[in-house]
């Protein structure tokens, strides 16, 4: 996607903490605005774990090392009082929800990181929801989706972004003005029954982002998601101006 990018073969890109990955690399790419406040990231465990804190001398599973679920438990477990480094284990164990389910289910893990609306299954199989997307959000945000491009299609093409942004902020704000509308919409799309679609809707509804900027510290933690694994850390704090431009945003609003 990167590759893509950089080459002008894609106008945007979606993935902020791909973006930001990519920004704190020095490459000439920048996130322009954020869909919503915080990740969706949901903490599950074994049913024996009653708090973060129990995951002292535990494993967790993730997908991947570096990736940005990675960042959120790594985060999350640091701020909570504990070092990801020694006091437990941080374990790569890729694929999706179904798999990191079976992983704590074998004894592979004592606690997973997924995105939600997982944590229904989970509870559906006897697992614990740790820490809920709303309370990791109190310990780290990194919101998932946005919209990122390069340092020329900025410079080339500032009015479409504008038009892009203002139709993106329009729908978000139709999310949020007309549940009924929502509801129905998560029902058709998701396929689910409607009491499970009011459900799914009142969950995501405050993350929705219609200002389509976001916090310097939300930035910090997204550029973090980049470095924050390698064994050379950068000899100086990155910019935010480095990985943000909130200015089409502002002009979307208008």
């Amino acid at each position: 996607m990167l590759t893509a990018l950089l080459a002008g073969e894609l106008d945007y890109a979606t993935i902020l903490p791909f973006l930001t990955g990519a920004s704190a690399r020095g490459l000439p790419v920048k996130i322009l605005a954020a869909v919503t406040k915080s990740s969706s990231y949901v903490i599950i465990s074994r049913p024996k774990i009653e708090n973060i804190k129990a995951l002292r001398g535990k494993k967790v599973g993730i997908n991947s090392f570096g990736s940005s679920a990675d960042y959120a438990a790594y985060a999350a477990l640091s701020r909570s009082g504990l070092d990801p480094n020694r006091d437990l284990t941080i374990l790569p164990i890729g694929g999706g929800s179904p798999e990191r389910f079976a992983a704590l289910a074998s004894g592979s893990v004592d606690a997973t990181v997924v995105t939600r609306p997982s944590e229904y299954a989970a509870e559906k199989q006897g697992l614990r929801v740790l820490v809920s997307a709303r309370d990791l959000a109190e310990l780290v945000r990194i919101p998932l989706t946005g919209i990122g491009a390069t340092q020329k299609k900025m410079e080339r093409d500032p009015d479409e972004i504008v038009r892009l942004l203002r139709a993106l902020r329009t729908a978000t704000l139709l999310l949020l003005e007309r549940p009924d509308y929502s509801v129905a919409l998560f029902e058709r799309i998701l396929r689910v029954e409607p009491p499970l679609a009011e459900k799914l809707y009142k969950l995501y509804r405050d993350q929705y982002n219609p200002d389509l900027s976001l916090p310097d510290s939300v930035v910090e933690d997204l550029l973090a998601v980049g470095t924050f694994r390698l064994k050379e850390k950068p000899k100086t704090a990155l910019s935010l101006q480095l990985g943000r431009d909130w200015s089409f945003a502002e002009k979307a609003k208008r």
